[in-house]
């Protein structure tokens, strides 16, 4: 299997892995693991932005736009399913830090290997 689909089936399995995480039920979540919150967002959405940046590179704007509905798209369910999650405009804020930090890395990274 080549490195480029490798990455595409890393991107995907993070996508879903996301979903999963924040569809999880509040109750069910350590208290450690909120301490960080905005921190936790900023990370898994920065790894899915360097995921699929390095898959769809000519297309980071894109995929900015398609990250933030997204991680809109969670808070949504978050605010209307009974899980005892809450929509959280700050959480939506951290995951588009995130996304820009992870395109950001993956281009750069890119541009390296490129040269080398």
């Amino acid at each position: 299997m080549r490195l480029d689909s490798l990455i595409k089936w890393a991107a995907i399995g993070w996508t879903i892995a996301i979903f999963i995480g924040c569809a999880w039920p509040s109750d069910h979540l350590s208290e450690g693991l909120t301490t960080n919150d905005k921190f936790i967002h900023i990370s898994i959405f920065g790894g899915w932005g360097f995921l699929w940046g390095t898959v769809y590179r000519q297309q980071p704007v894109r995929l900015f736009i398609i990250g933030v509905l997204y991680g809109l798209a969670i808070e949504i369910y978050q605010l209307v399913m009974p899980i005892n999650r809450s929509f959280e405009w700050l959480d939506l804020a951290a995951d588009s830090v995130g996304i820009a930090l992870g395109l950001i890395a993956s281009v750069l990274m890119l541009r390296v290997v490129s040269k080398g």
